[in-house]
C-alpha cells in the first residue's frame, strides 16, 4: 500500500496560518495526508497545532533579500524540510517563495507556490525594487510544479514580466470563503453601520475611511460607523492621534483586535463593509466574507480588490486614496431603499457561491499535489 504523503505548508508567520490555511491543512488530512507547517513560531501556534500534525520552529527574518544573507535562513528551511520528511512543499508569501523554494529544489521536493498579492514590498511603486525581486521570482520558480496567483493582475503582471512560463500559472479565487461560516443574514434594522476590517495600515485606505466617515456625519446624514484590526505603533501604520481625533464622534467605533471567531457576527452587525485598500491584495478576505454574509460591499478600483465586486450590482468602487468618492458611495448607499440594499445583498452572496467558494481553491489543491507527486490522494 503505497504512502500518505507528507506536506510542508511554509509560511513568514504562523498567525497567517491559522487565519488562511487551516481548511486546507484539514482538507488534505482528510485523505491521509500528513501536514507538517514550517514558520517562525508566534500565539497562533497552539491553533495551528489542533489541526496539523507537527510544527517546525524556524527564524525567519522578515524583511531583507539579500541571498547571501538568506544562505543560513535557506539552510533552515532545507533542515526543516528534511525533518518534517516531506514529499512536497505548499510555499506562500515572498520569502518562503523565494527561498523555501529553492531549497526545496536543492532536496529534489515539488513545490507548489501562492502569490497571495504584492503586499508592502509591490504597493511600495520601485521600479528597481519590482526587477529585483522578479529576477528573484524567476531563477526559483523554475524548480516550481505550478504557482497560483489569488487575481488577475498578477497573474497578468508575471506572466507579461516572463517570469514564469504560463504553462506553470493557475489562477484562484483568492484563498476562497467557507460558505458555511459566513452565511447570509438579514440586514440589520437602524442606522447603516459601516464597517472596516483589516490591519489599519495606511495603505489599506483607513484614514480616507475614517475621512469618509466624517464628510458623510457632517452632511447630517444617519450612519455608524466601526473598525476592527490590529494597530501597531511603527512605520506604515495609522497614526494613533488620527484615529483618537475621529473616535471623539461617538458614532465612530474601534472595536480593535478580535478573535478570528467574533469576525462572522461584526459582519453580520454591519450593513455595508468597507475596504479602500491601495496595498497590493490578493483578493481581501474582508471582502469575500462580507459578501458570502450577503452584505454590499464598497472598495476601490485596486488590484485583488476590484476581483471582489461587480460595481454597482454587489456594492460601489471608487479610485483609490480618494475619500470624497468615498463618502460619495457611502451616501449613495444610504440613499437605496431597503429592496435595492437587500438585491444587492443577494448578488454578493450569489457571486460568492458562483465564484468564491472555498472548495474551488481546495480542489485545485488537490490536483496540483496529485500531479506533483504522479499519484492520487484518496478517494473522495
Amino acid at each position: 500500500m503505497t504512502r500518505a504523503p507528507t506536506i510542508a505548508i511554509l509560511y513568514n508567520t504562523t498567525i497567517y496560518v491559522a487565519k488562511f490555511r487551516l481548511n486546507l491543512i484539514d482538507y488534505l488530512r482528510s485523505f491521509g495526508c500528513r501536514v507538517v507547517v514550517i514558520s517562525p513560531p508566534d500565539e497562533a501556534l497552539p491553533k495551528v497545532l489542533d489541526h496539523a500534525d507537527a510544527h517546525i520552529p524556524i527564524a525567519m527574518r522578515q524583511y531583507g533579500m539579500n541571498p547571501v544573507q538568506e544562505l543560513p535562513g535557506m539552510r533552515e528551511i532545507s533542515a526543516a524540510f528534511d525533518k518534517a520528511g516531506a514529499d512536497i512543499c505548499l510555499n506562500y508569501t515572498i520569502k518562503p517563495n523565494i527561498f523555501g523554494t529553492l531549497a526545496a529544489g536543492r532536496l529534489g521536493l515539488p513545490v507548489i507556490n501562492n502569490v497571495a498579492g504584492a503586499g508592502r514590498a509591490f504597493s511600495s511603486g520601485s521600479p528597481m525594487f519590482w526587477r529585483f525581486i522578479k529576477s528573484h521570482y524567476r531563477v526559483a520558480f523554475r524548480k516550481s510544479s505550478a504557482v497560483f496567483f489569488q487575481n488577475s493582475d498578477d497573474h497578468r503582471l508575471f506572466l507579461d514580466a516572463h517570469v514564469l512560463p504560463e504553462a506553470k500559472a493557475r489562477r484562484l479565487p483568492g484563498s476562497g470563503v467557507d460558505l458555511t461560516q459566513f452565511s447570509p443574514s438579514p440586514l440589520p434594522d437602524g442606522p447603516v453601520n459601516f464597517l472596516f476590517i483589516r490591519r489599519l495600515l495606511t495603505k489599506k485606505g483607513v484614514v480616507e475611511f475614517l475621512d469618509a466617515a466624517q464628510q458623510v456625519l457632517q452632511s447630517g446624514a444617519e450612519a455608524r460607523f466601526a473598525l476592527v484590526g490590529e494597530l501597531e505603533n511603527q512605520p506604515g501604520y495609522v497614526a494613533a492621534d488620527v484615529l483618537d481625533a475621529a473616535l471623539k464622534d461617538d458614532r465612530i467605533t474601534y472595536h480593535g483586535t478580535v478573535d478570528p471567531s467574533v469576525i462572522p457576527g461584526l459582519v453580520a452587525s454591519a450593513t455595508s463593509v468597507v475596504l479602500p485598500s491601495y496595498y497590493g491584495e490578493g483578493v481581501p478576505r474582508s471582502l469575500l466574507e462580507a459578501s458570502a454574509s450577503g452584505r454590499p460591499i464598497i472598495t476601490t478600483d485596486n488590484v485583488g480588490c476590484r476581483d471582489a465586486i461587480e460595481p454597482e450590482v454587489t456594492g460601489y468602487m471608487v479610485p483609490p486614496r480618494d475619500s470624497a468618492a468615498l463618502a460619495e458611495a457611502m451616501m449613495r448607499f444610504l440613499a437605496l431603499g431597503d429592496e435595492d440594499r437587500r438585491a444587492m445583498a443577494d448578488a454578493a452572496r450569489a457571486k460568492m457561491e458562483r465564484e468564491f467558494d472555498e472548495q474551488i481553491v481546495l480542489s485545485a489543491y488537490r490536483r496540483e499535489i496529485e500531479a506533483a507527486l504522479g499519484r492520487p490522494l484518496g478517494r473522495d
